[in-house]
């Protein structure tokens, strides 16, 4: 494995500790190839840049998702949010202000994840 993709491998335990652990598992067994493309390039690579801060990386990451309607990874990005130190009202806020934007259905849908992810991880 790359050094790259190490400290991709990394920064994503940091961020998202036991429930992105749980996630990533069975691409890691049964895709390696993408898992090491996802660590390599988003986390060993986007992930580490400075430019924004962690807290709006995140912010950019769950809008997109929940824009395109793929909510299968939300609660990995939510764990990571809460664990930059985004508040779970302020998570709820992103959520009301995508709402007029994309429609009630999808919003209920993530908040739905939101809620979830949280009985998982407390």
């Amino acid at each position: 494995m790359s050094e790259q993709v190490n400290q991709g491998l990394d920064r994503f335990a940091k961020l998202s500790g036991e429930f992105g652990a749980k996630a990533l598992a069975p691409i890691k067994e049964h895709f390696p190839e993408l898992s090491e493309f996802i660590m390599g390039t988003a986390y060993g690579d986007i992930f580490q840049r400075t430019t924004i801060t962690d807290q709006w990386k995140e912010v950019a990451i769950i809008s997109s998702l929940i824009t395109q309607g793929q909510f299968e990874q939300l609660g990995v990005h939510y764990a990571m949010a809460l664990s930059v130190g985004i508040t779970v009202e302020e998570l709820k806020g992103v959520l009301l202000h995508l709402a007029p934007c994309v429609g009630a259905p999808r919003i209920i849908s993530a908040f739905n994840v939101l809620l979830s992810t949280l009985e998982e991880i407390q």
